[in-house]
């Protein structure tokens, strides 16, 4: 656990652990901040351009884009309460659910997750950098993966010292970009490209929703050093209202910006545009994004390097230090750099097939958590015995989350669609991807019938003569 002088180190000295109220700190107002960047890079356009490369117009696809971001961070909000309740990064928490062994299935899904979030983050931030100067696509990623990991080594603090500063930045950028676009381009006629396609449609929701849903797995892992006198409702308020303003407004850009010009990706039509303002206005775009990219790169790093130390932990004993978790990040940060630099030069390209593969993993690990904790446990949870190595009253292997997450992902697999399937269902009904809300509700149903067979009076016994459990968390926080 944290002790009162550790939370002043400058290198942070928690991984996987509980935070105590003596190491917590931070406001509403910084995590607004954080999680407005962690949508504020520039490869957030890329999930606001699968509509119109499918047809749909340019009004269609923001109403899309709109829908998709509401859905998804609502998801992410909630996860984001679990934090300062509870104490703990969020992976580790889905030993709940499935046991200690066995969240080593939604883990493994986070972390191949932060993996390739790593490296679109890092191939984005190489290609912005090459575009201002000259391409080196083996330097670049070396180096920038290099202080990217350095940066999330350092930790928690330093990654939101950072993230904080660049918001203003981003802000600024974001700003005159759109005030670019009014100028430079024919709104009226863009509007006028396209048509109502509901493949297309629902395929440019589920873009906005899974990009979303796919920080998830991260939320808790920042928001746990918030006071615990911070109430729910103020966490799930700065997170939603963060992530949603940076989400949207980047992915109508990303949107605006194909529409305008097809043949281009997302990120050299905005700097096309900035440019063709003035003020090389799409060079700073680009000096931009590659801070705030590789910012994102580190945050990504960060909390898959905890997820995975939390699955490793559960069959090898570990200490939560802080050379643990250089180690961790040190071997993460190779096997990203290592990929990025043997992925084809077009990987940006197949963004959109990311984000719906990466969404069939993980929407039904999100229906079992919140359903568990807002539903069936409603936040009541035992912190000592999540962090035993056998799961305490948790057990090894959980068959409720475990079933739960199999039914779910095997209703989906009928209505998916990506470029190389087409499930049944989907093309039944016109090739519309409806997976994943038939996987959040199907996955939420079976685990809340499932847990019926719970004896949660004697749990809750236990949970309340345990030494530290998210009730002793709140009478902390009181004193």
């Amino acid at each position: 656990m944290t002790r009162p002088e550790e939370s002043r180190q400058l290198v942070e000295t928690n991984s996987f652990n509980h935070v105590p109220e003596s190491g917590r700190h931070g406001s509403v107002f910084g995590q607004t901040q954080f999680w407005f960047m962690i949508n504020a890079t520039i490869i957030t356009a890329f999930a606001g351009t699968v509509g119109p490369l499918a047809g749909l117009s340019l009004g269609w696809t923001l109403v899309a884009i709109l829908v998709g971001n509401v859905v998804g961070v609502s998801f992410q909000a909630f996860h984001g309460a679990q934090g300062p309740h509870m104490g703990l990064p969020q992976m580790i928490q889905s030993r709940v659910q499935f046991g200690s062994r066995g969240a080593l299935i939604p883990i493994a899904a986070a972390a191949i997750i932060q993996i390739g979030f790593g490296i679109f983050n890092l191939e984005t931030a190489s290609q912005s950098l090459g575009s201002i100067t000259t391409p080196q696509p083996v330097i670049y990623p070396l180096v920038l993966g290099v202080v990217a990991v350095a940066v999330a080594i350092v930790g928690f603090r330093l990654i939101m010292a950072v993230e904080r500063i660049a918001s203003y930045f981003m802000v600024a950028n974001l700003v005159f970009l759109a005030i670019a676009i009014f100028v430079v381009l024919d709104m009226r006629t863009l509007f006028s490209v396209g048509e109502f396609v509901p493949a297309a449609f629902i395929a440019q929701i589920a873009a906005a929703a899974s990009y979303q849903i796919a920080l998830a797995p991260m939320v808790s892992d920042m928001t746990r050093y918030l006071p615990t006198r911070i109430g729910t409702k103020a966490v799930v308020v700065s997170v939603f209202c963060g992530t949603l303003v940076s989400a949207t407004w980047i992915e109508g850009l990303g949107a605006v910006a194909v529409t305008a010009f097809p043949e281009q990706d997302a990120v050299s039509a905005l700097a096309e545009i900035g440019n063709e303002f003035g003020f090389g206005l799409g060079t700073i775009m680009l000096v931009i994004a590659v801070v705030v990219t590789l910012a994102t790169f580190t945050q990504g790093m960060y909390s898959g390097s905890i997820a995975a130390l939390s699955g490793i932990e559960a069959f090898k004993h570990l200490e939560p230090t802080a050379r643990l978790r250089a180690v961790a990040l040190g071997v993460a940060g190779a096997i990203v750099i290592a990929a990025s630099l043997l992925v084809p030069a077009d990987i940006l390209s197949n963004f959109g097939v990311f984000l719906a593969l990466l969404g069939y993993l993980l929407i039904p690990w999100t229906a079992i958590n919140l359903a568990d904790y807002y539903l069936v446990r409603r936040g009541k949870y035992s912190i000592t015995d999540i962090l035993k190595q056998d799961g305490g009253i948790y057990g090894k292997w959980n068959a409720n989350g475990l079933i739960s997450y199999v039914i779910g992902l095997v209703f989906m697999v009928p209505f998916i669609v990506v470029p190389f399937y087409t499930g049944p269902a989907a093309a039944f009904i016109g090739g519309t991807d409806l997976s994943f809300l038939i996987g959040f509700i199907v996955a939420a149903t079976v685990y809340v019938i499932l847990s019926r067979r719970v004896d949660l009076r004697t749990e809750f016994e236990i949970v309340d003569a345990s030494p530290v459990s998210t009730g002793t968390i709140r009478q902390a926080a009181r004193r």
